[in-house]
């Protein structure tokens, strides 16, 4: 919103109307499966380090788990804001994918409008920027390569299997490999038995969960484990304890069957029946709860586990995630998030157009700030890298995420080969 003045003549005096305050807006939307660590950069990105006020649509205020909330503050200190302007982010995290298409398609998207705790009133707007667990090169939708889009690297996000807390023989299981990932992705179904190796267990079915079409993290496992072709996509049927083949979407037709995020997805998992084993491919945020204790039901991948020193089904009690298998290149299941975003003012001014307000240098100084490195020292509120960095000795989350600089290894394609820097 641009301000103006309003100069009228009285009596042959020139009269100034006071300057009316602007609010400027930010749109975000993508990866479910990044949003803490999102939250936790939004919320100190204002002046302050704090919003002036937040909301979901409740009488509680949001948190790294809510998927839509909006918040309110100034940002002066970015030069986003000056006097009394202020600026309003908005969020609605609804898939990689879907955040892909809507910076490609510019997809209308509707957000909270207000941050006043409560406040149920809804906007209908583009989203100004997305994140995506996945480069969008593998995807439904891809972004151009004319330089018009960028696809910017802030973290590195690892994923894991977890087998469900039913009754029954899985709870014995520990570990999958990339060859029975592959073996799951077709028919949805396997007897325990290949998994496990127990003859006895031939008998007792075992079924692969995924997500929709526009998740990130099935986009991941899907190129992880090398598969290219149709999959089976089952729900679970609390009447008859059992999984029935989806013929209905949970989410939008052209993203087909599916569970629709994380936590829909894990919510299967926690079916605490004989009918109900099944193994679930989730972000390392969202598969922290599929039990009371943190990630207990994380089976290990190839034989390693994502952080170091862990114990299966242990009360996790360390300082910090320490995720050097990742670092390190032994544990393969992982994904570069990006920040999805218009690179040129041209391309920019059709976002404009289409229902932005923030001029492209304001843009950019909200991005620049999302995605700067955090230095070793001080604070640099406002910066993915640094709440990353924070979140390392953040009981009980946890580090959920990896900072590109920790990396000692690197790969140029989701699930492709990993190398040294």
């Amino acid at each position: 919103m641009k301000k103006s003045i309003v100069i009228s003549i009285l009596g042959g005096l020139i009269v100034a109307a006071p300057v009316m305050a602007a609010n400027y807006d930010m749109y975000i939307t993508g990866s479910t499966a990044f949003r803490p660590n999102v939250f936790s950069a939004i919320s100190k990105i204002f002046d302050g380090g704090v919003p002036t006020s937040s909301n979901k649509g409740t009488g509680v205020a949001p948190t790294g788990s809510d998927n839509q909330w909006t918040m309110i503050g100034t940002c002066a200190n970015l030069g986003v804001t000056s006097g009394s302007d202020t600026l309003t982010i908005h969020a609605l995290f609804t898939g990689s994918v879907q955040g892909i298409s809507s910076m490609l398609n510019k997809d209308q998207l509707v957000f909270f409008k207000n941050a006043t705790l409560g406040d149920t009133a809804l906007v209908t707007n583009t989203a100004s920027i997305a994140f995506s667990d996945v480069y969008s090169k593998p995807a439904l939708y891809h972004l151009p390569t004319d330089g018009s889009f960028a696809e910017d690297d802030v973290a590195v996000q690892p994923f894991a299997f977890f087998r469900s807390t039913g009754l029954g023989d899985l709870q014995n299981l520990a570990n999958i490999t990339v060859q029975q990932v592959y073996a799951f992705m077709q028919p949805g179904v396997l007897p325990l038995s290949y998994l496990d190796g127990n003859m006895n267990d031939y008998g007792t079915n075992v079924y692969l969960l995924h997500r929709t079409l526009d998740s990130g993290t099935r986009v991941t496992t899907v190129q992880e484990s090398k598969w290219n072709g149709s999959i089976a996509i089952r729900y679970y049927n609390p009447g008859g304890d059992n999984f029935i083949n989806a013929t209905t979407n949970r989410g939008p037709a052209q993203f087909g069957p599916g569970y629709v995020g994380g936590a829909d997805l894990r919510a299967a998992l926690q079916t605490a029946t004989a009918g109900g084993q099944s193994i679930g491919y989730l972000s390392f945020a969202d598969g922290r709860t599929v039990t009371g204790v943190n990630w207990q039901n994380m089976l290990s991948y190839n034989g390693i586990y994502p952080i170091a020193n862990w114990t299966p089904g242990s009360s996790w009690t360390a300082t910090t995630n320490d995720f050097t298998p990742v670092t390190s290149g032994k544990y393969s299941f992982w994904a570069t998030e990006v920040l999805d975003h218009p690179a040129t003012s041209t391309e920019w001014n059709t976002f404009l157009a289409a229902g932005q307000n923030l001029s492209f240098s304001q843009i950019n100084a909200l991005i620049g700030r999302l995605e700067a490195t955090y230095s070793g020292s001080g604070t640099l509120n406002g910066s993915i890298d640094y709440e990353i960095e924070l979140s390392k000795t953040t009981s009980p989350n946890w580090a959920t995420a990896i900072r590109l600089n920790d990396m000692q290894v690197t790969r140029q394609s989701v699930g492709g080969v990993i190398a040294p820097n």
